[in-house]
């Protein structure tokens, strides 16, 4: 019987793990031919099982509702025994089998576990202290399986914790740690990781004759393989751009490389502009990403839609380009969808409404400020609560242009 049990917490083979329970069986009570039947971790169907001593036994459908089983069925939908005596056929196989007993495997709280199902081929093989023998063990059987559930549950959860963890050094590694000092503009980026990792991401790229990239995307997906993904799409991004493209070409190969190279249904929405310093003017292309924001000084906004779908679902989609000019006090905010879509306790979404009229109310803050404040106002409406990573990019237009240099 230890051995069995020890059986049951060594491996993962649940073939040998459940013969080890029929091993067990062998020194306490006489039987002919015996099963064993495991339901998975919900209760809801037989997910493992194995016979012996019947020589055809009846193929299990483990996808079968548990009336379809028959009388191991009835045992393990109501957690009762079952005893069967003078009764030829009981054990489909067997056909000198007249009694059996079925034992459910009851764990804490009343869950049924399973079954241990015996047969003999004497008219009255189990009696009532054989039944209790039997259920003593099925106890000890079933404590052992929820104590192996748990044991890999732990397991599981802390490699999921080594990966999350690994996937915010990533993430962490690929966002920038400082933004551009640039001449006449004021930039600041911030950003929030959620409890489960997110792709969130953004960069910004120095380029020939005082221009700048500035880059924000959001992959589908969470956790170390969508990091990756982001990895992926930055180094292919940063490889575009060496080779002085078009923007809309940029997007074009991006969305090429992303296609062939990740499974069908992942993709990412990324927004791309090149920033023009001294012109004081942008151009972008907005692949399927949420719309940056422009509020002008006057408190117009403008919405920069301008672009085609996220990188990775078509083949070869078209781009098209979007410009504008930057006016002194005009600020750009770039952001991703865990800022709008977060959700107060009543379920409404902070909008891109809310964040308008924070950007729209600042006044003369600077970059940094307005970062702040738009983050704390996402915090108060969510309750303290974040189910997405939160990534924000702001670009006011200063309304001195010497007010501010490029490092040498």
């Amino acid at each position: 019987m230890v051995e069995a049990f020890r059986l049951t917490t060594d491996g993962s083979d649940a073939a040998r793990i459940l013969n080890g329970i029929l091993d067990g069986l062998v020194s306490l009570v006489d039987h002919d031919a015996a099963g064993v039947y495991v339901v998975d971790p919900l209760g809801a169907r037989v997910s493992h099982s194995v016979a012996r001593g019947c020589i055809n036994p009846a193929p299990v459908d483990m996808a079968a509702p548990f009336e379809e089983h028959g009388v191991v069925g009835r045992v393990l939908a109501t957690g009762e025994p079952v005893s069967l005596h003078d009764q030829p056929g009981v054990c489909e196989g067997r056909e000198g089998a007249h009694s059996r007993l079925v034992v459910p495997l009851v764990g804490s709280r009343g869950r049924v576990r399973g079954a241990l199902d015996l047969w003999s081929d004497r008219s009255s093989g189990y009696d009532r202290a054989a039944e209790e023998a039997v259920g003593v063990y099925a106890s000890a059987v079933a404590a052992t399986i929820e104590n192996a559930r748990l044991i890999a549950e732990v397991r599981d959860k802390r490699r999921l914790d080594s990966d999350l963890a690994l996937a915010r050094d990533v993430m962490e590694d690929l966002l920038p740690r400082a933004t551009p000092t640039l001449a006449g503009f004021d930039i600041a980026g911030a950003h929030e990781s959620s409890l489960a990792v997110g792709g969130d991401y953004y960069e910004f790229i120095p380029l020939p004759e005082d221009r700048w990239g500035v880059v924000i995307a959001d992959v589908v997906g969470k956790g170390i393989a969508a990091a990756l993904l982001v990895a992926a799409i930055r180094a292919s991004i940063a490889s575009l751009v060496g080779h002085e493209l078009a923007v809309r070409a940029i997007m074009r190969r991006a969305n090429r490389f992303f296609h062939e190279s990740v499974e069908e249904g992942r993709y990412v929405t990324l927004f791309y502009m090149v920033l023009d310093v001294p012109a004081r003017s942008l151009l972008y292309v907005n692949a399927g990403h949420v719309p940056p924001v422009l509020v002008r000084a006057n408190g117009e906004v403008e919405l920069l839609e301008e672009g085609g779908v996220p990188l990775g679902l078509f083949q070869a989609p078209r781009y098209f380009e979007g410009h504008a000019t930057l006016a002194p006090g005009d600020v750009v905010g770039l952001y991703t969808d865990g800022i709008v879509e977060q959700t107060n306790p009543e379920g409404e979404e902070y909008g891109s409404s809310r964040l308008i009229a924070t950007l729209r109310e600042a006044g003369k803050a600077g970059a940094t400020e307005l970062c702040s404040r738009v983050m704390q106002d996402v915090h108060r409406f969510g309750a303290g609560r974040q189910t997405d990573d939160r990534t924000l990019v702001v670009i006011r237009s200063n309304a001195d242009p010497a007010a501010r240099r490029i490092p040498s």
